[in-house]
């Protein structure tokens, strides 16, 4: 089980600012930068960018600094009750994680959950820092196969919202506006990024949602029609058997 000691978002440090552990912090560390920094693993200095994350083990050397007269980080100091829940997190090595975006939600959910009266409240905590751990630890360790463009994060949860709320959206410009993006820059970066265009992925969330409602629910095919974002029940007719061959009455036949 994974414990909570200590948990700061956006902590800021003017002037020179130097952590220098010799003997860690007697738990486990997590620095997610949010500023240029010098950070020092196996005795060697290494710049270090904003983005870029290190989870130090219990007992390791704990040196970091800044470059700059501002200085800002996530930090998170935790324990682990069991070394086996360890297996899968990176540790002492500089990572890049894919999206940020998503580490500092999960470390915005660990702050608030401190704070909860649930009696489930040191569960939560545990699985989302595992969760937090995981998904930093699975990241290549090679700066050079981080994403370089800046929509990367913003294209990720578009594509999250559109599978989870695919009747939110009618049409490529209307989701590109949402991300502040010309139409035809965005569908080059989104094919660029997931290697299928967002014409395609729109098209499957949609039927997916579709298959799931008819083979879950008894709901009308005009209902779950709705659901998928066609206001026109026979273009949904058309767009279901074409992508799966069958009408939904005969997918919902079969499913049952």
């Amino acid at each position: 089980m994974f414990s909570l000691n200590a948990i700061g978002i956006d902590v800021r440090h003017t002037g020179e600012f130097i952590i220098d552990r010799p003997d860690g912090s007697g738990d486990m560390l997590l620095i997610i930068f949010r500023t240029d920094a010098i950070l020092r693993l196996d005795g060697k200095d290494t710049p270090v960018r904003p983005g870029s994350a290190v989870i130090f083990s219990q007992g390791s050397k704990q040196y970091y600094r800044s470059c700059s007269d501002l200085y800002i980080n996530h930090f998170l100091h935790f324990s682990v009750s069991d070394p086996h829940e360890l297996s899968d997190i990176t540790t002492d090595t500089l990572l890049f994680p894919h999206n940020i975006l998503e580490a500092e939600e999960l470390l915005r959910m660990i702050s608030k959950e401190q704070f909860s009266v649930s009696r489930n409240r040191n569960a939560y905590i545990s699985s989302l820092i595992q969760m937090l751990m995981m998904k930093l630890s699975e990241i290549d360790t090679s700066e050079e196969c981080r994403p370089v463009s800046p929509h990367t994060a913003a294209l990720d949860s578009l594509r999250a919202e559109i599978y989870s709320n695919p009747a939110k959206y009618e049409n490529i410009k209307q989701i590109a506006e949402s991300v502040s993006i010309s139409p035809s820059h965005f569908q080059y970066l989104y094919r660029s990024q997931f290697g299928v265009s967002c014409y395609e992925d729109l098209l499957t969330a949609k039927i997916k949602t579709a298959e799931y409602y008819l083979g879950s629910t008894t709901l009308s095919v005009k209902e779950i029609a709705l659901l998928c974002g066609y206001s026109n029940v026979t273009c949904f007719l058309h767009r279901f058997r074409d992508r799966t061959g069958h009408t939904p009455s005969e997918y919902r036949s079969m499913r049952r």
